[in-house]
């Protein structure tokens, strides 16, 4: 019976054992010929190299041509992207409208009620702010 001290061999790891792994002599000298010999043989090695044909004039400029499309691409997104962003009238500056043909064609009533819809959109500074810029004087004001 075997003491737990003492310590368990196995036989692979005994010296001078071999461990069952062998290659023939020569084996891997000889491995690149005879694989070579074994492999069939590659259609591309026996068909004559072909002539490379001369680069057409849209072969040299295509490059050129896709490059200028691409910029022409990216400036008319930017150019939409702006338009989007713009607003369609500066309203801090004055705006000019026909109000002879609108007032003509209104009656009373009708033209009260326009200008009851457009000034509802004016606070008194607003209205003070733009006769300050028209150049309205306070004084002359004569009541």
């Amino acid at each position: 019976m075997r003491l737990n001290s003492e310590p368990k061999y196995n036989r692979l790891d005994r010296p001078g054992h071999p461990d069952g792994m062998t290659v023939p002599e020569g084996y891997f000298e000889k491995f690149a010929a005879s694989m070579a010999d074994k492999l069939p043989v590659n259609d591309l090695e026996r068909q004559p190299a072909e002539e490379l044909k001369p680069r057409s004039t849209w072969m040299k400029l295509r490059p050129f041509v896709y490059m200028a499309a691409m910029f022409a691409g990216i400036w008319c997104t930017m150019k939409m992207f702006t338009m989007l962003q713009q607003s369609p009238a500066d309203l801090s500056a004055p705006q000019t409208v026909q109000t002879d043909r609108m007032t003509a064609s209104l009656s009373a009533d009708e033209y009260s009620d326009y200008l009851d819809y457009v000034w509802s959109d004016y606070n008194e500074a607003d209205i003070l702010e733009d006769l300050y810029n028209s150049g309205y004087e306070p004084t002359s004001f004569q009541p």
